[in-house]
């Protein structure tokens, strides 16, 4: 009798480990397709996709191979430009048009301090780099329009 107890009590604890381990399987599944899930606004497959093909700005510079050296220069670069922006928009005494001009011109002097630690080949590639990611922009500008006017045509 005591052997048939025992017996109850490892396929009653078989029977929670297994439980347990699909609970655990559909909270991680579930975990993974909320991860992944478009933010609200991207409803088409087409937008997620070409966000998620589009190189970061880290990706971009490891691409440049830089030296441990421009790489703390751009850092500062970065770290100043941020404190910059953060200030002007503080600024309470300037107009949304003053700040616009602020900004735009801060931007035009990062990037000069930014093409000033990069040799001639890495300014290059940046250029190129730069180039498509203008053009890539352009192209989904066209394709958000095209969209656009088509949701505007009547349905017949």
């Amino acid at each position: 009798m005591l052997y048939f107890h025992v017996y109850k009590t490892k396929i009653a604890m078989k029977k929670i480990l297994i439980v347990w381990l699909l609970s655990f399987t559909v909270v991680v599944s579930f975990a993974q397709i909320q991860r992944n899930a478009p933010l609200p606004g991207n409803s088409t497959a087409s937008d997620s996709t070409s966000q998620s093909s589009k190189p970061t700005f880290r990706e971009q510079i490891q691409a440049l191979n830089l030296t441990k050296d421009q790489k703390i220069q751009i850092r500062q670069i970065r770290q100043d430009s941020k404190a910059n922006r953060e200030t002007i928009m503080a600024n309470d005494s300037l107009t949304q048009d003053q700040k616009q001009m602020l900004l735009k011109a801060q931007r035009k002097q990062t990037a000069i301090s930014f093409n000033a630690v990069l040799t001639d080949d890495q300014r290059e590639k940046w250029k190129a780099m730069r180039a498509e990611r203008k053009n890539n922009k352009n192209k989904q500008q066209e394709n958000e329009a095209m969209e656009e006017e088509i949701m505007s045509l009547p349905a017949n």
